[in-house]
């Protein structure tokens, strides 16, 4: 088996690669080959705002090498199209990846001197997939609760029979413990929303972890129960509020910033306050963002933040009211290309969505329905498609969303047009005026009573 010989041939590394490790001791080596390389591009994900959001890795010929500057040992996301896999990576170490593009689950392999803690770490993000979601959301909450806990209490044993006494790195198995109990603690605290069935002493696992610990920052399980921790610390403090106060649109947000703002570790409240900003200004764009924005400035002190922020502040200036709308052209189910260029003189209303995403499967009645009712129209609906087979999108289009024009972007998350209209999470709406320039890069959804308020005003001041 490949991965067997791949574990046993880490170990002739590991003295080969002493020399290497004295001559980069703040980096890690990272070379690699893909057999059939298409243009999907290979990247390494940063979400801990600390430099650009990726780090995008060339390939040529089929081959890579990249050297990544890190002082500790870190969790990092590779990403090759819709493939995402978590590697840990340590400085002074290398790790060599290869996997066939056509068939990426089934060959993808590690070598190097991080080889081992990879495949270990592949098991045990598969092991982390593997919770019975219906189960836990129907089951009454102690039963669920019991679950999760026996889960976390065998996924801990499976980590200590896979690592067995095999000389690992110390932090590699800390990490791997970590990301069991967060991801067990996060889910628990969603489920606490129940708060009918919620007994007193329901939180008091929070206790037993350690809460704020900026070592652990790099782990996404870590991250995710960090988000979930003070939603609901937001949640408890909303309730203590008068209905008006608590009803008004920026209560959660403001009640958001006073719990980060107590949260004693300076590191974790950095990163807590980073990503709260980043998730405010990509999920409403720059409308309100201002005020915010002298906010973070005045209580963040990391600079690689604020660096962050600010770029990411500059790129949604691209897309600010009455800016000229990216052009794009691209190919309909039946192989026509079409350009934004071929709507002007018609208001546009984009929708970038998915076949699989239950969020953009939500919207997909009301699009309909909006539809049928403003097809008659100066209203065009375009519809672009990301990170889907060809083939199974233009059946889904011609049987469940055969209305307006129905595009689909080439690259998946890399294509340009995606980028561009910086639509990150589906689905995304984007409403367009006449003469090609942005209206809303935030546009209401389908849904919403908003949406028609909106079109009504356009036709009738038109």
């Amino acid at each position: 088996m490949k991965t067997l010989l791949t574990l046993g041939f880490t170990i002739l590394l590991i003295g080969a690669s002493c020399q290497k490790k004295q001559e980069i001791p703040n980096e890690v080596s990272i070379t690699g080959q893909i057999e059939n390389h298409d243009q999907t591009v290979l990247k390494i994900q940063d979400f801990m705002g600390k430099g650009k959001r990726f780090t995008e890795i060339d390939v040529q010929d089929g081959t890579f090498e990249i050297n990544l500057p890190i002082d500790k040992p870190v969790i990092k996301m590779l990403t090759f199209g819709s493939t995402f896999k978590n590697i840990f990576l340590q400085p002074r170490e290398t790790l060599e990846i290869s996997f066939d593009a056509s068939n990426i689950d089934s060959s993808f392999n590690y070598e190097g001197s991080l080889a081992v803690e990879n495949v270990l770490l592949d098991s045990i993000s598969e092991k982390l997939r593997k919770v019975d979601y219906n189960y836990v959301y129907n089951e009454s909450l102690e039963n669920a609760g019991k679950y999760l806990d026996s889960m976390s209490s065998a996924n801990k044993h499976y980590i200590e029979e896979l690592i067995g006494d095999q000389s690992l790195s110390t932090d590699f198995e800390e990490y791997a413990k970590a990301m069991v109990e967060f991801s067990n603690a996060g889910l628990k605290i969603r489920l606490g929303e129940r708060k009918e069935e919620q007994p007193e002493n329901y939180y008091d696992f929070i206790n037993q972890l350690s809460l704020e610990n900026d070592e652990y920052l790099d782990i996404m399980e870590y991250r995710f129960f960090l988000s979930y921790y003070i939603e609901m610390k937001v949640n408890e403090r909303l309730s203590k509020l008068d209905s008006v106060k608590a009803a008004e649109p920026n209560a959660p947000f403001d009640e958001s910033l006073s719990v980060i703002k107590e949260l004693k570790n300076d590191n974790v409240r950095a990163y807590a306050l980073f990503n709260a900003l980043n998730m405010r200004l990509s999920e409403k764009g720059l409308a309100g963002f201002e005020s915010y924005y002298d906010y973070f400035k005045e209580h963040n002190k990391d600079s690689h933040y604020a660096a962050q922020l600010k770029l990411l502040y500059e790129e949604k200036q691209l897309l600010a009211p009455g800016q000229p709308a990216p052009p794009f052209t691209l190919k309909d189910v039946d192989d026509n290309l079409v350009s934004l260029n071929d709507f002007k003189g018609k208001y546009v209303y984009i929708d970038f969505w998915q076949t699989l995403c239950p969020r953009s499967g939500r919207e997909l009645p009301y699009l309909l329905d909006l539809h049928a009712d403003y097809k008659e129209d100066n209203i065009a609906f375009v519809s672009i498609s990301v990170n889907e087979d060809e083939n199974i999108w233009r059946d889904y289009v011609r049987e469940h969303k055969n209305m307006g024009t129905s595009l689909r972007v080439p690259q998946s998350w890399d294509s340009k047009t995606y980028l561009d209209y910086q639509a990150f999470g589906l689905p995304s709406f984007i409403l367009i005026d006449t003469e090609g320039k942005i209206i809303d890069p935030k546009a209401a959804k389908p849904s919403s009573k908003e949406i028609r308020e909106t079109f009504d005003q356009l036709l009738k001041s038109s």
